[in-house]
């Protein structure tokens, strides 16, 4: 059903890996439950994504990687060039807020947001020697299957939120299939279900146990698991590896904006002041580098508002800026044209890489510096009120009441206020008005108090 390139996992040195299990179970027999539960984030989910996806994954993971020679021999290739790791990582800002955020809804293993990291390297543009293509590497025969829209002017499989939809739903399936086990849906994923079931047929034939280590399955897939355990153990214990997990910003996420008409890449980049390849990556379903139906737009947050505005006076654009962590649309965006913007080319060693050039197509997000004293805003969620340019300035609206303690006020909100305006006038981050506060969403309304730490 599916064979992908799996990028990094046929490297030699630097292999990465990803996925596997917060209420489903692994395979019972090698796979033991924690005794001790990772403290869970006390926020609402909606705040704790916002706030650092993978930080998010990390809380997340509450299983105990089991002992075993083969995950020891993948975790120390990883570890012997855990740069790479982490540069691979790094990638994945643009899309892991929307894949964390739609495998909690769908109440699924959050760590399987690990799996485009070694199955693309967190790359959309990524293509196998197999014609695996895509984030979560889809072959034809598989994106057909399951209805992933495939044709010269549109692949479906590159897609953010079609390839991840389909993702999430392989995966429901193939685990139902599988009674639950996450190790067999996890080699299925790699090697197809029929190629699994067969194996575990010829074991109990043979009167041997059918639990994923016990089985004769090709070397890939027999690599596959092991490193995805390794992975997530190198995820979870990350301090101790010293390894350095990506320390994301919300402002990098990606944002839908629906259009009314086909319109190039190239001259929304133009209008959006975004580098082309940047745009590209984000957008790549778009075959012709022409967005067409599905007609969305994906768009890092930053960039939304003032692409937005000249989408609107061109009469392109059909809906309001949708957030992607939530299902409704909601009023455009405001945020500050960023200052500078930096992007790393850095690319994997080619002799960690097997024979296709997809590192070399890999880049991170845009790295954003703000006005204010914070060297960068971790989480921007969508505003409910449209504000001008000017009121967003103003700070004699404000009403403010000092706590006991000097350093904290409570703030009563005003009619036209916003998180992003408050943010900016006291120079916190959103994402922290959100943790103080317990918010479950960016709305706020007249009246509110929120407790603001300066």
């Amino acid at each position: 059903m599916k064979k992908s390139l799996l990028f990094i996992l046929l490297c030699s040195c630097s292999c990465l890996a990803a996925c596997q299990h917060n209420s489903p179970k692994y395979n019972s027999s090698t796979y033991r439950s924690s005794n001790t539960q990772t403290a869970e984030i006390e926020l609402d989910s909606y705040a704790a994504i916002t706030q650092n996806p993978w930080k998010f994954i990390q809380t997340k993971i509450t299983v105990e990687i089991p002992d075993n020679s083969r995950i020891d021999t993948e975790r120390e290739k990883i570890l012997l060039k855990s740069n790479n790791f982490e540069t691979i990582a790094s990638r994945s800002e643009p899309y892991v807020y929307y894949i964390v955020n739609q495998l909690s809804q769908n109440n699924l293993p959050i760590e399987l947001a690990l799996i485009p990291l070694i199955e693309s390297a967190y790359d959309p543009l990524a293509t196998s020697a197999a014609k695996a293509a895509g984030l979560w590497q889809f072959v034809p025969i598989t994106a057909k299957e399951y209805g992933l829209k495939h044709n010269n002017m549109f692949d479906g499989r590159r897609d953010l939120i079609q390839s991840t939809s389909t993702a999430i739903t392989l995966l429901q399936n193939l685990n139902n299939r599988f009674n639950g086990d996450w190790l067999l849906t996890l080699a299925a994923y790699n090697a197809g279900e029929g190629r699994v079931r067969r194996a575990i047929a010829e074991n109990q034939a043979k009167g041997l146990p059918t639990d994923f280590w016990s089985l004769k399955l090709p070397k890939e897939t027999m690599r596959y698991v092991p490193k995805v355990l390794a992975i997530i153990d190198i995820v979870k214990n990350s301090q101790e590896y010293n390894v350095k997990l990506p320390t994301c910003s919300y402002e990098n996420s990606l944002v839908q904006i629906d259009m009314s008409k086909n319109i190039s890449l190239t001259k929304i980049a133009k209008y959006a002041g975004i580098p082309l390849n940047d745009l590209i990556s984000f957008n790549a379903g778009y075959v012709k580098q022409t967005v067409n139906g599905p007609f969305h737009l994906l768009i890092p947050y930053v960039y939304a508002e003032n692409l937005y505005q000249k989408l609107q006076a061109d009469n392109l654009v059909a809906n309001e800026i949708v957030e992607l962590l939530q299902d409704a649309p909601h009023n455009r965006v405001i945020v500050e044209t960023p200052a500078t913007h930096i992007v790393d080319n850095k690319n994997i060693d080619n002799k960690d890489v097997d024979n296709k050039e997809i590192a070399s197509n890999s880049k991170t997000a845009a790295s954003l510096t703000v006005k204010n004293s914070l060297s960068s805003v971790k989480a921007m969620p969508i505003t409910d009120t449209e504000y001008s340019n000017t009121e967003l300035t103003q700070t004699s609206y404000l009403e403010e009441k000092s706590d006991s303690n000097d350093n904290t006020i409570n703030y009563l909100v005003k009619s036209g206020d916003n998180l992003y305006s408050i943010a900016q006038n006291y120079r916190v981050k959103i994402a922290d008005i959100v943790m103080w506060n317990n918010l479950k969403n960016p709305r706020i309304k007249e009246g509110d108090v929120l407790t603001i730490n300066l």
